[in-house]
């Protein structure tokens, strides 16, 4: 059964999804899907820089949250090029 939402809870939600639904929006959620990769497998044993592994698992935690307010799920949506790179304004 999915939670019951107050009016607050409700218009937040409206929010997220009117910014990022929108042409403009779904630009700005694809480019931070690319700067904050969803982190979804293990590291298979090689060296790893915990301290990194915690700041891109916080990003990646952001994204996940704008997801989670559309009602859509991160993980079926791939982005082209998931990696972190600077941009070229």
């Amino acid at each position: 059964m999915p939670p019951k939402w107050n009016r607050k809870q409700k218009a937040l939600i409206l929010a997220y999804k009117n910014s990022f639904e929108s042409p403009e929006g779904k630009l700005v959620l694809e480019d931070l899907r690319k700067k904050a990769p969803i982190l979804t497998s293990g590291v298979n044993g090689a060296t790893v820089d915990t301290n990194m592994l915690l700041v891109l698992e916080g990003q990646s935690n952001v994204v996940k949250h704008v997801y989670k307010m559309l009602g859509r799920d991160p993980n079926e949506e791939q982005a082209e090029r998931a990696k972190n790179e600077p941009m070229n304004i």
